[in-house]
């Protein structure tokens, strides 16, 4: 409600996205050149260079869009601030467009978040948690004549592989006098820096593919916890590996080693898709994973701060037609 009260006119809406993609200085989105003229409207801009003219929309989430910024800012709200998202079903209810227009309206904004670096491309360093999930049915799920042969396990016949690796947190536990009580020594843990989580999806979880995603995003020599899958062969090469073996029931070193941080972050994964979106072709995968691991790294972020947040990135604008393309999804 804060949100609609505040950007009650189009107009806001407009003034804030400028804010938010130049600041004080507007530079042209087609030659970067910095002498613009700027339209009686206020919302149309010319390039004194190229002589092309532009608006806060082009290049963005929001070119040849007809969709109200006011209904965009919605749905950025409601779909970054849902702990697992929301259906373009009911986001279509909630900021009056058709099912199709919101449904290609996330698909633009999911867009965004692939774009975002979590580690502001710098690699995973310190503590890093390695694991794999499977996207896709059960058997047991499925009707009699619908069921895949041999897809039990690490089968990739009907299941799609999501590589994960987690940046642990940091914290440090300090004692201080309670607030209640002063006489009383309290203990309280502080955050120095959150965990965060880079996901991708693959084709196969062999150890090539594991090596091409673990080297690209982590740090040489940092100390790496996996567990005991043969792909994860060539860590102790390039880290300090540590493994937990839970084929013989281990999930918690004697050290206090464990993947337990990344495998609950698969949990919300397979809640969001099972719970809000129900089925996810491999096609589209990669975007929901985005939206999965935007919405965990900024979890730490109030609503107005997530939602500048994506207004602030410009992944440039999703064409429809390179959504579709290859078969309907």
């Amino acid at each position: 409600m804060e949100l609609l009260d505040y950007f009650d006119s189009e107009e806001k809406c407009i003034k804030h996205a400028q804010e938010k993609r130049w600041g004080d200085h507007i530079t042209c989105p087609h030659c970067q050149h910095d002498k613009i003229y700027t339209f009686s409207d206020g919302r149309r801009f010319k390039c004194a260079k190229c002589r092309k003219q532009f608006t806060v929309c082009i290049g963005t989430m929001f070119e040849d869009s007809k969709v109200p910024l006011r209904k965009w800012f919605t749905a950025i709200y409601l779909l970054t601030s849902h702990k697992k998202g929301i259906s373009s079903y009911q986001l279509a209810k909630d900021i009056g467009v058709r099912q199709r227009t919101a449904w290609f309206l996330m698909q633009r904004i999911r867009h965004q978040f692939g774009i975002d670096d979590p580690a502001n491309g710098k690699q995973l360093d310190g503590r890093i948690e390695a694991d794999e999930t499977f996207v896709g049915g059960k058997n047991k799920n499925r009707h009699w004549d619908k069921k895949v042969k041999n897809s039990q396990g690490r089968s990739f016949k009907d299941k799609t592989p999501v590589l994960g690796l987690l940046q642990e947190q940091i914290t440090e536990t300090i004692e201080r006098p309670g607030k209640v009580i002063p006489d009383k020594i309290v203990k309280e843990k502080i955050i120095h820096s959150h965990s965060i989580i880079k996901c991708k999806i693959s084709a196969t979880t062999s150890e090539q593919n594991l090596f091409q995603h673990t080297t690209k995003h982590t740090a040489k020599n940092a100390t790496f916890i996996s567990d005991e899958w043969g792909g994860y062969g060539f860590a102790h090469l390039y880290y300090n590996h540590i493994i937990i073996d839970h084929s013989r029931g281990q999930y918690v070193t004697p050290d206090g080693d464990t993947t337990n941080a990344l495998e609950g972050a698969w949990q919300q994964l397979k809640l969001s898709i099972t719970g809000i979106y129900h089925k996810v072709s491999r096609k589209h995968l990669q975007r929901y994973v985005d939206e999965f691991t935007f919405r965990y790294n900024t979890r730490h972020m109030r609503e107005d701060e997530r939602v500048n947040h994506v207004l602030s990135l410009n992944g440039g604008s999703l064409k429809y037609r390179d959504l579709i393309k290859n078969g309907n999804g």
